[in-house]
């Protein structure tokens, strides 16, 4: 069972994500939080195993601030980050702690991101 976190200060799209990951039955949530600061506590103590990351968050951090904090309490946490902001790419693929970078406009592919990351694989459904 992997535990994931969302930290996403969009309320509708953390529910939306939470959708998305009860399609695999192998994720379970950890929590949500709206700012950078909540979600480090969270995944600290949830032991995260996959934090979808939002950019702009409420707080003093931005995403990609916090990235390395976020390795640092989960450091066996799969990071994405997620946004609405193409032009952050490439700031994201220079962050070492970030594993990964997904558009908000490609959600539908964030399970299958997820599962990627974590080794699980594609869920068979039954």
């Amino acid at each position: 069972m992997k535990v994931f976190v969302v930290v996403e200060d969009d309320t509708d799209l953390q529910s939306l994500i939470r959708m998305v990951f009860s399609e695999d039955p192998r994720f379970t949530v950890g929590g949500a939080a709206t700012s950078a600061e909540e979600g480090i506590e969270m995944a600290r103590s949830a032991e995260a195993g996959v934090i979808v990351l939002d950019n702009g968050l409420i707080g003093k951090l931005t995403g990609i601030e916090a990235a390395p904090q976020f390795k640092e309490v989960a450091p066996l946490a799969k990071i994405i980050l997620f946004t609405a902001r193409a032009e952050l790419q490439a700031q994201a693929e220079e962050e070492p702690a970030i594993d990964a970078f997904l558009l908000k406009t490609d959600i539908f592919e964030l399970l299958s991101l997820a599962q990627q990351l974590t080794g699980l694989g594609p869920h068979a459904s039954t």
